[in-house]
């Protein structure tokens, strides 16, 4: 007999075994058979993506450098702001914390002046 030209893809083909010894591939026969992993197809991918990243690494890290340099000066004066109105909410409730209440003879004393500038 002739060798057939069509790939063998069953599961007793050469590849398959091959590559049951390099990768252990896991089928659950309940739930169906897991397909092969296909290293050509992911190691393609992983080619094209570190070529697309080499390419365009200069652009995208430039673009990131002024991306990270704007966000951290606005985060900076946005941080500097609201530490300053803490500041200052703070000092403010200390300053009235710290206060000591009129006496009734300052009130008394600051309504016969507020009286007596009325009259005249």
């Amino acid at each position: 007999m002739a060798p057939s030209r069509t790939p063998r893809t069953g599961p007793k083909s050469a590849r398959s075994s091959q590559l049951k010894n390099v990768i252990p591939v896991k089928s659950n026969r309940a739930r169906g058979v897991v397909g092969e992993t296909k290293l050509r197809d992911y190691s393609s991918v992983l080619i094209v993506t570190i070529a697309g990243i080499g390419t365009y690494s200069y652009y995208l890290v430039r673009e990131l450098l002024a991306a990270l340099t704007l966000f951290s000066v606005a985060f900076f004066f946005l941080a500097c702001t609201g530490l300053g109105a803490l500041l200052i909410w703070t000092a403010g409730v200390r300053m009235v914390i710290l206060a000591t209440p009129a006496s009734r003879s300052v009130i008394v004393y600051s309504r016969r002046l507020i009286a007596a500038y009325t009259r005249s």
